[in-house]
């Protein structure tokens, strides 16, 4: 074996851990890869110089399908891979993603599902990240192998310079003496890192106990980081809690060795969560943080009870696995230390790299075929090229249509446009015509003011005069008395 072809029909982390990370292993054993994306027609002369196809989760579709038919032809397997639960529709009611999803987006992820699950049914056997989803693929009927996803070689490199900074960190604690006490004084950090928006159900199941610890404990402090509805029950807690929003995965190994505890809990009675893989173990392990994880099959098999990790299947032992490790910080650093070991042990690239090849070889031995004939292949070729091309047209026709309609959309609102902006125009005509009557009104109101100040100072005036006059009258008509009284008495 060669070469190997991956084909993905998803991007994001999983294609990172699905796809880029086993091309690097596969390039430790000397084995050539290609990546393309699930609409890529140059994957059509890829298989032509390929061993073996993996398809990651890639909805079939014309162009699916004449791949596998060219694979077919040439004798060489196909591949279907995944870890998630995505090639059984009827998954779809354990899909917490689906919750967060407009109804159109609802729609086209449940007509994926479907699609995936035909090119689950027509490649030859599946690779998957855990042997949860491994079981479920072999009751439909096909031969699972597990690969589980780990690390890439940066990661580990990333990883390691958070973990030496997080090391100086905890012995400067240390010299201070606060990680000798009973009740540390330092915040203890209790961390949850999302990958997707999709985690809201998973997280929901611990809200009780952390919402119990986080009363008992004023010194715990939460961290969220990525995508996460924390509901109403943590509105207590809001100067405790810290929001990060989701970011590259090149920043994680910072952001997870600030944190204490890293957070891992699953939905334990759904299927399409118990599939999960232990990757929070993992990168939290790399920091040489400690993890207290639902009890899966997946956390079940990288951690072992009380040695690298904690494990809990119900509210109760949550709470007791949290109360202990927020009490003892040294168990905190042997617990962080000893998954460490773990990870280094088992997850390197190296390892990983040796299980990958041996995987893909019994994979390829097993389902490699003699070749068709040259006129049978380029019968299959012309034939699936021709069913192609013809759906490519109708795809490019149903675009077209697409794009006259909204042409015609497009036009009908710049007819509403042009016809806006008219009674826009009228408007500030109107507008301007009211400001100007307005102006016109403001002005005869200040003359009208002017007015009345002018005729309140004549009225002043005149009842200043009036009283005057009056004042004239009195005094001459008291003269007149007072004279005529003179002259009566005078006599």
């Amino acid at each position: 074996m060669n070469k190997v072809l991956f084909v993905s029909g998803i991007g994001g982390d999983t294609r990172r851990y699905r796809c880029l990370h086993h091309q690097e292993q596969l390039a430790l054993k000397g084995v050539g890869t290609a990546l393309r994306e699930d609409d890529d027609p140059q994957m059509l002369s890829d298989v032509f110089e390929c061993d073996l196809v993996v398809l990651h989760r890639v909805p079939f579709s014309p162009l699916t399908e004449l791949l596998i038919a060219l694979a077919r032809a040439q004798g060489k397997p196909v591949v279907f891979e995944s870890d998630d639960l995505v090639f059984d529709p009827n998954m779809e009611v354990y899909i917490g993603f689906l919750d967060t999803l407009a109804p159109g987006k609802a729609h086209r992820f449940r007509a994926d599902l479907a699609r995936l699950n035909e090119t689950f049914r027509h490649s030859d056997c599946v690779l998957t990240s855990t042997e949860f989803l491994a079981e479920e693929a072999r009751k439909r009927g096909k031969l699972a192998f597990v690969h589980r996803n780990a690390p890439s070689a940066e990661m580990f490199r990333l990883s390691e310079q958070a973990w030496d900074e997080r090391q100086q960190r905890l012995h400067q604690e240390d010299q201070e003496g606060q990680e000798d006490q009973e009740v540390p004084s330092r915040p203890v950090v209790l961390g949850y890192f999302s990958g997707t928006n999709s985690h809201n159900r998973d997280f929901a199941t611990i809200a009780g106990p952390l919402t119990e610890i986080m009363a008992t404990y004023p010194q715990v402090c939460l961290h969220i980081g990525g995508y996460l509805d924390l509901g109403p029950a943590f509105e207590a807690f809001q100067l405790r809690i810290r929001r990060t929003p989701y970011m590259n995965w090149r920043e994680l190994p910072w952001i997870i060795a600030q944190t204490d505890i890293n957070l891992a809990p699953l939905e334990m009675d759904n299927p399409f969560c118990q599939a999960k893989s232990e990757i929070k173990f993992v990168e939290a392990a790399l920091v040489g943080v400690p993890t207290v994880a639902s009890r899966v099959g997946a956390f079940e098999h990288a951690i072992t009870q009380g040695r690298d990790g904690l494990l809990a299947a119900s509210p109760d032992e949550w709470s007791e696995a949290l109360r202990m490790l927020i009490d003892h910080s040294d168990r905190r650093r042997t617990l962080g230390e000893a998954a460490r070991r773990t990870v280094y042990a088992r997850y390197t690239p190296e390892q990983r790299a040796d299980e990958l090849w041996a995987t893909l070889d019994v994979i390829h031995q097993q389902f490699s075929d003699s070749p068709v004939s040259t006129n049978e292949l380029s019968s299959v070729f012309l034939s699936g090229v021709i069913r192609y091309a013809s759906e490519a047209q109708r795809h490019l026709r149903n675009r077209e249509e697409q794009i006259d309609s909204l042409r015609q959309a497009v036009r009908r609102y710049e007819e509403q446009l042009v016809l806006a902006e008219r009674q826009l125009s009228n408007l500030e005509s109107r507008l301007n015509h009211l400001k100007a009557e307005i102006a016109d009104r403001d002005r005869y109101i200040v003359q009208l003011e002017q007015h009345i100040v002018q005729l309140e100072q004549h009225i002043e005036a005149i009842m200043q005069g009036r009283v005057m006059r009056l004042m004239t009258g009195f005094q001459r008509r008291w003269r007149q008395i007072t004279r005529k009284e003179i002259e009566t008495n005078a006599f």
